[in-house]
């Protein structure tokens, strides 16, 4: 393999082989973005301690080898990327040991548990010359990248509100129920989906300041479940962001204000600009709200393009770090009661 990914045209693009490491819940959302793709990468083996499971995915999605170890998979050529579906606490070594063995690798958000964590992997692919991309899924429906693409064109920032309430009844994979207060639940499974999305409208900056609160309000986990964030930007922007497990119906709002207009995002795939529509869902789309594989559909296509030299919408390792900056600010904050300062 080359150090670095050859540039290509899209027209010439050689699909990229996959292996999918961690059969739990989110890797179907992977697995069928592959096989919807067969342009963009080719499925070659499904990897999972438990051999079962990996062979149950594999029959289902087509995938022509099961494999128990990630070892395994390094000593195939054919194995270009790793896509890594494990809980959050087991991101690091994996990833590290794709890259070390010249393997791309998009993981699942959140990059790490810590941004220490993050910032091991970041140098491994670094080092190594590889794309370390992070499965932050949302980034690609329609509606998040036409405020991406022309956010220039609203105005000065002000301030933005986000809203990102869902229920789960009960844990949903094991390793949720035994998260501590320290580690935090929504603090670390969908903090990352919200801030990353505060970080794409601040672009270069970093919060200054980072004030969390959290509770718990169910017996099905011990970490948190609902938090209220409040950042500080720099040039005086101020954001909120409110997190929920406990809420019925799903309610995904993301309100920002401009000095000349205000632009709502609902659910990530409706857009409404001075309570204008202008972004409405496309065909296909509709169930997408409740069901996410499409996002991740757009996601595997712009990872396959990093990979391959082109121009690509991933959100990249340096981002990545940088998020996991933040999210490590805000379960300090909500645990000590103290605002943190990152500078």
């Amino acid at each position: 393999m080359s150090s670095t990914p050859t540039p290509v045209s899209p027209s010439s693009m050689e699909p990229v082989g996959v292996a999918v490491l961690g059969c739990g819940r989110v890797s179907d959302a992977h697995l069928d973005a592959i096989r919807a793709r067969p342009e963009f990468g080719r499925l070659e083996a499904v990897i999972d301690t438990d051999r079962g499971r990996a062979a149950d995915a594999a029959s289902r999605h087509g995938a022509p080898r099961v494999l128990t170890s990630l070892e395994a998979a390094l000593e195939i050529e054919e194995i270009e990327a790793i896509v890594v579906c494990l809980p959050n606490h087991l991101h690091g070594d994996p990833t590290v040991a794709a890259l070390e063995a010249g393997r791309h690798v998009l993981v699942e958000k959140p990059m790490a548990d810590s941004a220490e964590e993050a910032t091991r992997m970041a140098s491994a692919a670094e080092q190594h010359g590889r794309i370390l991309a992070i499965g932050q899924s949302r980034r690609h429906t329609t509606a998040i990248r036409y405020v991406a693409d022309n956010l220039a064109s609203f105005g000065t920032l002000r301030a933005l509100q986000e809203s990102f309430c869902i229920r789960w009844d009960g844990a949903q994979a094991p390793w949720w129920a035994e998260r501590t207060r320290e580690q935090g639940l929504v603090l670390s499974l969908i903090a990352p989906h919200s801030l990353d999305f505060v970080q794409m409208i601040m672009g270069a900056d970093d919060p200054l300041r980072v004030h969390a609160e959290s509770v718990r309000h169910r017996t099905d986990w011990q970490a948190d479940d609902e938090a209220m964030l409040l950042l500080r930007y720099p040039e005086n922007r101020l954001v909120s962001v409110h997190l929920s497990y406990n809420q019925r119906p799903h309610f995904d709002r993301k309100v920002l204000l401009f000095d000349g207009c205000v632009v709502q995002i609902d659910d990530d795939f409706v857009v409404w600009v001075d309570g204008e529509l202008v972004i409405e869902p496309q065909a296909g789309e509709l169930a997408e709200m409740a069901r996410p594989a499409l996002q991740f559909v757009w996601q595997f296509e712009e990872f396959s393009k990093a990979v391959r030299g082109l121009e690509s919408r991933s959100v990249l390792h340096p981002e990545g770090v940088r998020l996991m900056r933040t999210v490590d600010a805000a379960k300090r904050a909500a645990v000590t009661g103290e605002t943190q300062t990152l500078g």
